[in-house]
């Protein structure tokens, strides 16, 4: 039972941020400093328990692993926020909170479509 609890709980969650989210939108609040608070109170949280709970498996960071993580920075989280809100701002958190479900969906398609064109064989079911 404790996990269809603890999924009800965050779908609940997100449904609230979603609100919240439209109510700021709404009030004519900057949406791209609404992502950038999101990240920075992200980051005061976890960075703490990064460094605290890691700190004996640091791995060797080189040019390539810093360009990878600012290229997730910037195309799996900012640009990802920044454009899920500016759809939020222009229609209803209901509706934000339907088409959110369908990313899972749309990710295999673009996984399969891609994978197939470039070559790489993907496991028959």
């Amino acid at each position: 039972m404790k996990p269809v609890v603890v999924m009800i709980i965050v779908q609940v969650a997100y449904a609230g941020v979603n609100i919240v989210y439209k109510l700021v939108a709404n009030d004519g609040m900057n949406l791209r400093l609404v992502v950038a608070y999101r990240f920075l109170f992200a980051t005061a949280f976890m960075a703490p328990l990064a460094f605290i709970l890691e700190r004996k498996k640091w791995p060797k960071i080189t040019w390539m692993v810093l360009f990878q993580a600012f290229c997730c920075g910037l195309f799996g989280g900012s640009l990802g926020q920044n454009l899920y809100l500016e759809s939020l701002a222009l229609t209803s958190a209901t509706y934000a909170s339907a088409m959110a479900n369908l990313i899972p969906a749309m990710t295999f398609i673009l996984a399969v479509s891609l994978g197939y064109r470039s070559g790489v064989a993907l496991p028959t079911v």
